[in-house]
């Protein structure tokens, strides 16, 4: 989705360069699916995994219609089985912060 148009050249630019400068953050990690990469469990829709200071871990999921908020221990273990396999598909950190970079220099 780095490459598809949103708000016109100059916004895709400074939004990708956002993303970058908040990767010097430590506790902010991104991680890119390059596009050729095929069928995988991130493409089911958006989901967020939260884990609360006591250790109990929430999922969200959403779409379209309504988000849905889940804690069941089945339903975490899927969420959590999903991230793992969208991980396994992902670049590492600093090489999608450098795609994020080459991307956002596209965009002028």
């Amino acid at each position: 989705m780095l490459r598809r148009p949103v708000g016109g050249p100059a916004t895709m630019r400074e939004q990708l360069l956002a993303l970058v400068e908040a990767c010097a953050e430590p506790h902010i990690r991104i991680h890119v699916v390059p596009s050729t990469v095929g069928e995988y469990a991130g493409l089911n829709g958006p989901f967020i995994i939260a884990t609360a200071p006591d250790h109990r871990i929430a999922g969200y999921l959403d779409n379209q219609v309504q988000g849905q908020v889940v804690s069941e221990q089945a339903e975490i273990a899927a969420i959590l089985a999903a991230w793992e396999n969208v991980r396994g598909e992902t670049l590492s950190h600093w090489q999608s912060v450098d795609l994020i970079k080459e991307v956002a220099q596209s965009w002028q």
